[in-house]
């Protein structure tokens, strides 16, 4: 892709085919990505699975999951009474970990799992099959993939998260599945024998690494020779919608230094084309690619910057990139001005796309 507006880095390159599935492109943001006008609506990707973000977590008839115990609710409640520019949260209090397995991972992990559950399904198998899922988390998918295979296989999930893996542990247990462990561990620093299995997987765990091919060449070493990795991840334009309102913002607030943070940061998230090259500079045969994509709908600008997985999956570091806090609120303002504007002007609801890549390769 050529450098527009005033020389900024370029955000990414465009895979063949999947200009609606793929990357983020700036000089797009004003005009949509359908050819259709008003560039404000019909933003959707493919099969366009609609997703209700849940009603207050304190309502158990309302929570499939169960009502959250105090700490949960303390924490969900922080979501919607602290500054969402400035809210952080810690990942080991053990409300936090409640709230995200109950809240954020039907609302975000769900979707990809699914994609990489219906992958996972069309991959042959023989008895004693010895799986990895890493970065599971809290359990998912991990548990679905304990279910499918059943007891003549072995599954162990493995996550630094220790609180996370105490919960998936316990739920584990609450189900009687024999044929899972889980493992508080890095994946580049453990003590698993190298080529001891046969299939690994990994939602959503990849964009989480810092050194990225480091993950995947650890990955590469427990996996037996012509062992499958599959993997999940969301792509470089999930979030559109914010993308172009927070993009066009800055850029008619004349905010260029801002700007370009925000293409540094869109830069770094990947695309189908980058996502293969990391995983065959790694050493892997990547041998197919499946997207798709889901939407997020949110009653108001306030709903959607005030949930607790917008905060924790995109918003921090977008906001990040404005450190002064004046000039933040300044532009969020504007931001929310003008995400309002797309929700009049599209039938009283914010949509938020999300594309999914679900990449499979083998151990040469």
């Amino acid at each position: 892709m050529s450098q527009r507006n005033g020389g900024l880095p370029p955000y990414g390159s465009l895979g063949a085919g999947n200009d609606d599935l793929d990357d983020w492109d700036p000089s797009r943001a004003r005009r949509g990505y359908t050819g259709r006008m008003p560039a404000l609506r019909d933003l959707t990707l493919g099969r366009d699975a609609l997703i209700d973000l849940p009603v207050p977590t304190g309502h158990p008839q309302d929570d499939p999951a169960g009502a959250l115990s105090a700490a949960g609710l303390a924490v969900s409640a922080r979501a919607d009474t602290e500054d969402y520019l400035a809210i952080t949260y810690d990942l080991h209090d053990p409300g936090f970990v409640e709230l995200y397995d109950a809240v954020i991972v039907p609302q975000w992990s769900l979707p990809f799992g699914r994609l990489l559950l219906s992958a996972f399904l069309t991959l042959p198998r023989e008895a004693g099959w010895q799986v990895l899922d890493v970065a599971c988390g809290t359990g998912y998918p991990t548990l679905e993939l304990a279910r499918y295979l059943g007891q003549d296989c072995d599954l162990a999930g493995i996550d630094v998260w220790d609180e996370a893996i105490q919960l998936a542990k316990r739920k584990a247990s609450d189900e009687w599945l024999r044929n899972v462990s889980f493992l508080v561990a890095d994946i580049m620093r453990h003590e698993l024998p190298e080529r001891s299995f046969d299939t690994i997987t990994c939602n959503l765990g990849l964009t989480s690494f810092p050194d990225r091919i480091g993950a995947l060449g650890a990955m590469w070493r427990l996996l037996r020779p012509q062992g499958q990795l599959l993997l999940t991840i969301p792509l470089q334009s999930a979030l559109r919608e914010f993308l172009d309102t927070y993009y066009l913002t800055l850029r008619d607030l004349r905010l260029d230094d801002y700007m370009r943070g925000f293409a540094q940061l869109v830069a770094e998230r990947l695309t189908i084309e980058e996502t293969r090259k990391l995983v065959e500079r790694a050493g892997f045969v990547a041998q197919r690619t499946v997207t798709d994509s889901f939407t997020l709908r949110f009653p108001s600008p306030q709903a959607f910057l005030r949930s607790p997985l917008i905060q924790t999956t995109y918003l921090a570091s977008f906001r990040a990139i404005i450190p002064d806090l004046t000039i933040r609120r300044i532009v969020f303002n504007e931001v929310e001005r003008r995400l309002q504007a797309r929700i009049d002007a599209d039938g009283g609801e914010l949509r938020m796309t999300i594309p999914m890549l679900c990449l499979s390769a083998v151990r040469a």
